[in-house]
């Protein structure tokens, strides 16, 4: 999972950035304040129910970008002379949080790569698992 670093910032792939997703963002961006915790790569904010309309998934997943520019700039920004970690917000489903906590993060991401899970977030989505 490599080092941690002192900040990180949430970016959320996304087709329209509803007030509901808005919404959301704000709120898990606030909760490392609230809760005094920290996000780094892989971790996990499960829901009681989901936090939108129009999916079954209720649970938040932060990954590292893996488009090309969003991936560089992660690498290189700093802020106040911290280095950032730029963490992508992702939707997942009870079964696929059920086999990161039997068997890791590894399984999930190989099914991700698998079926070619698109970067753009996709509510409809159905689980890999």
């Amino acid at each position: 999972m490599g080092t941690t670093k002192p900040r990180a910032e949430l970016m959320w792939y996304v087709r329209e950035p509803t007030p509901e997703i808005c919404a959301n963002l704000r709120w898990l961006a606030n909760l490392p304040f609230i809760d005094t915790t920290w996000f780094g790569f892989g971790h996990r904010v499960a829901m009681p129910a989901p936090p939108m309309a129009g999916t079954e998934f209720q649970t938040f997943l932060f990954l590292t970008p893996i488009i090309g520019p969003d991936k560089s700039i992660a690498e290189a920004l700093e802020i106040a002379g911290d280095p950032v970690e730029i963490l992508t917000v992702n939707l997942i489903s009870d079964r696929e949080l059920a086999l990161i906590k039997s068997e890791g993060l590894d399984p999930l991401l190989d099914l991700l790569d698998e079926n070619d899970y698109p970067p753009i977030f996709d509510p409809a989505r159905k689980s890999y698992v």
